[in-house]
């Protein structure tokens, strides 16, 4: 059956619409700031520690710290998050992941972390990150998802160190900055599915 071309106008005339809606119709930005108290060393105190040691070579670049300097060398991390750069600052949450050193000759870490905030407005929720850490003043790092009141969350991280109390205890600023879908309507959730879709 062939389509009139009034018909054919009022699809490009939707498509045009559709393609000029601002993203942020559909999406909300969130700002999240953080403080993540990292305890290195051997003590007892010590929140990363080394899951894998690498096979080598050693990597000798000065930002390199031994004797976490095998290409290869992995660590995984539990951290505490307050709400402030003072150690004594209410907790707010746990940053877990890994980090690993992906090259023989460069300082450049590969990371994969999740923050977990548990309290307040966000208590349950988390928020995915991961990119490469070349040990410079301010690292970026991807938001490639989240839980709660952070599902499916985009944007992107920035850590630096803020202060730094002894050699073994820094604290790294994490400043989040993320976009979220904006939640649907009862009305939408309700609307009939498109008779293109089928569910097997």
């Amino acid at each position: 059956m062939a389509i009139s071309v009034a018909t054919r106008l009022l699809l490009l005339l939707a498509a045009a619409v559709a393609l000029t809606v601002p993203v942020s119709a559909w999406r909300r930005p969130m700002r999240v700031t953080v403080y993540v108290q990292e305890y290195l060393g051997n003590g007892s105190e010590t929140t990363e520690k080394v899951l894998v040691r690498g096979p080598g070579p050693v990597n000798y670049h000065r930002n390199i710290y031994p004797p976490n300097n095998f290409f290869g060398d992995t660590l995984v991390m539990d951290d505490l998050v307050t709400e402030s750069l003072d150690n004594t600052s209410a907790p707010v949450g746990r940053v877990y992941g890994t980090y690993m050193l992906s090259s023989m000759s460069r300082p450049v870490y590969v990371v994969s972390f999740t923050l977990q905030l548990t309290t307040g407005r966000y208590n349950g929720s988390t928020i995915v990150m991961g990119g490469i850490d070349e040990r410079l003043a301010v690292v970026d790092h991807a938001v490639i998802g989240g839980t709660g009141a952070f599902l499916g969350a985009q944007g992107h991280v920035l850590s630096k160190l803020v202060h730094a109390y002894s050699p073994t205890h820094v604290v790294m600023e994490l400043d989040v900055y993320a976009s979220v879908p904006v939640p649907w309507t009862q009305a939408e959730k309700e609307a009939p599915t498109s008779p293109f879709i089928i569910d097997h």
